[in-house]
């Protein structure tokens, strides 16, 4: 975890790419992992349920967690079908209802304000809110983002772009693939819109220009298979001289470039002028059209061969079965959502048996999201309280889910309704001061990357610290204190705050004030000797005499147990 590479150019003498290495886990054969032992068949308590419901939505309120509590196991899968049946909370119709609330009354334009208004607004009130958490997670996998200036011009499409994950949370991921692949925003992003066959000079035969590889890149990197073959539980599969074994190799890619050529924006026709010269249709799929796509044969990952003339919408259909059939897939993808979801470094086994439900759902369908994310939450070490005691347990929760979580609890919201300002409205240039916006990160590769490694004792152990790739110097002070700004702000038309009513009646009894904040904010997982810090720095606070002194006095209290709790590095921990 203390070697890396830095590749230095003219252009960039101090070191362009960087990577930093670590052991992992490797094998030539694989070994099935033992099967957990079975969770205890008892009451939940109201720290296990605020767990579960940290993992499964964007933060507890003290209501949910009391209806969970005293529930059993069996109840979570209850849970579970019924946030499954509720109807999908979609962003493009939160999109629109924000344009029509609040800016068009004023003349205004329909921007990527309203998405961005929109996207707040379902992640803290939709009450669809598992549907909501596991469109973020894909979101942060098959990543576009409004970076690129033709797509933040495009509000309405990128929230049909995040529809795909809303409507497709519990679905197949085939279909997710297959409409992500199809989207003009993906196209537009990843440069497959308007991507056209080879073409040659006609005397000498020579190339002129070949198909664009950047969607057959990333689709085969960072969408299905990864880089390296992997063994059933994620760990990489080695040869038999013990070296990893590349999943595809360039010439691959050049293959598999071949098969998203001739796809444009859909129109009243597919005739060879629209191709180029159609108008633009962010909204609806792609369609393809035959005189721009590479007919000839192709061979695609593990050496399929796609015979010649077959059209493109056979070569698309066989090329994205190919991917999700791949054993990579399965692993490749839930290793991820358990790591946006549950816990950085889930073991081989949980892997492994989360993988399973990918390859195969019980009914013999494989790719089935919904199983895959029952698998995920109900899983042993997901519920286990033994395990969530580990030291290598849990991740950083990222700074949306720190925002989410915190105004959640405590009904952060405007005295109109909607969620404005910097933190929620951020433009091309101007980050938020979380480090992190929906569907604006910095690349492809997400605002971090699963495979990040945090040098220092976290590398020494061996573990991946993803979302630690974006607390930097300046967003490990600018979090705290937008989370202040919540705590301590007051609600107005255009002011987003808490209300702290619920826990005024507290604000005389320290413990039990602290107690609650660490139940709702933290699963009830702060060591003691933190929550004793707490609690005896709130005792220590000045009583005042008269009502009005008395009632500022308690809020004085409440907002301090509030902004240490969120603020210190245990309260930033998902367990």
């Amino acid at each position: 975890g203390q070697i890396f590479l830095s590749i230095e150019t003219a252009n960039y003498p101090g070191g362009e790419l960087r990577g930093t290495f670590i052991q992992n886990t490797a094998s030539i054969l694989f070994t099935t992992p033992n099967t957990p032992p079975a969770l205890p068949d008892v009451a939940l308590s109201a720290a296990e349920a605020s767990r579960f419901l940290a993992q499964a939505t964007f933060g507890p309120t003290k209501a949910e967690i009391d209806a969970l509590t005293g529930k059993r196991q069996v109840d979570l899968n209850n849970w579970i079908t019924a946030q499954m049946a509720l109807p999908a909370s979609q962003l493009d119709a939160a999109t629109d209802a924000d344009f029509i609330a609040f800016t068009k009354p004023n003349g205004g334009a329909y921007t990527y304000q309203n998405r961005q208004a929109g996207w707040w607004k379902n992640a803290l009130e939709a009450p669809d809110q598992l549907r909501q958490r596991v469109a973020f997670a894909l979101s942060e996998i098959l990543v576009v983002s409004d970076v690129n200036s033709t797509l933040q011009a495009q509000p309405s499409a990128m929230s049909v772009y995040y529809d795909i994950f809303i409507k497709g949370a519990f679905g197949n991921y085939r279909q997710v693939l297959e409409n992500v692949t199809l989207s003009p925003v993906m196209g537009a992003y990843l440069t497959s819109l308007r991507n056209a066959k080879a073409t040659y000079e006609a005397r000498t035969g020579a190339l002129i220009t070949a198909p664009d590889e950047n969607y057959a890149r990333e689709l085969m990197q960072l969408f299905t298979v990864g880089l390296n073959q992997l063994q059933p539980d994620g760990t990489l599969k080695l040869d038999p001289s013990g070296q990893p074994i590349p999943t595809y190799d360039n010439k691959t890619i050049t293959e598999v470039s071949k098969v998203f050529t001739g796809f444009a924006f859909a129109g009243d026709t597919t005739n060879a002028n629209n191709f180029r010269g159609g108008t633009a249709n962010y909204i609806a799929p792609m369609v393809a059209y035959p005189t721009f796509h590479e007919d000839g044969a192709k061979t695609i990952i593990n050496g399929i061969q796609l015979p010649a003339n077959q059209g493109a919408a056979a070569d698309l259909k066989q090329t994205l079965d190919a991917l999700v059939a791949h054993a990579n897939t399965g692993p490749f993808i839930s290793r991820q959502l358990i790591q946006r979801l549950v816990t950085s470094n889930p073991s081989p086994g949980y892997v492994y048996r989360v993988a399973q439900k990918f390859a195969n759902n019980g009914s013999g369908v494989r790719g089935d999201l919904g199983a895959v994310v029952r698998a995920i939450l109900t899983d042993y070490e997901a519920r286990s309280n033994a395990v969530a005691a580990t030291a290598s347990f849990g991740k950083l929760r990222e700074p949306v889910l720190r925002a989410t979580a915190l105004l959640r609890a405590f009904g952060g919201s405007s005295l109109n309704g909607r969620y404005s300002g910097s933190i929620f409205f951020v433009t091309q240039n101007n980050e938020s001061s979380l480090g992190q916006t929906p569907l604006h990160a910095p690349t492809v590769f997400n605002f971090f990357e699963p495979y990040y490694v945090q040098p220092g004792l976290l590398t020494a152990a061996g573990l991946y610290a993803p979302e630690y790739q974006i607390l930097t110097d300046t967003t490990a002070i600018s979090i705290p204190n937008q989370l202040w700004n919540f705590i301590y702000g007051t609600r107005t038309e255009g002011n987003v705050a808490l209300q702290l009513d619920s826990l005024l009646p507290l604000a005389r009894t320290p413990q039990a004030l602290v107690d609650q904040i660490n139940l709702v904010l933290a699963g009830g997982g702060l060591p003691k000797s933190i929550a004793d810090r707490i609690v005896t720095a709130v005792t220590a606070m000045p009583n005042g005499t008269g009502t009005a002194f008395n009632t500022a006095s308690d809020i004085e209290r409440v907002r301090s147990a509030l902004y240490l709790t969120v603020s210190i590095p245990q309260g930033a921990i998902q367990k």
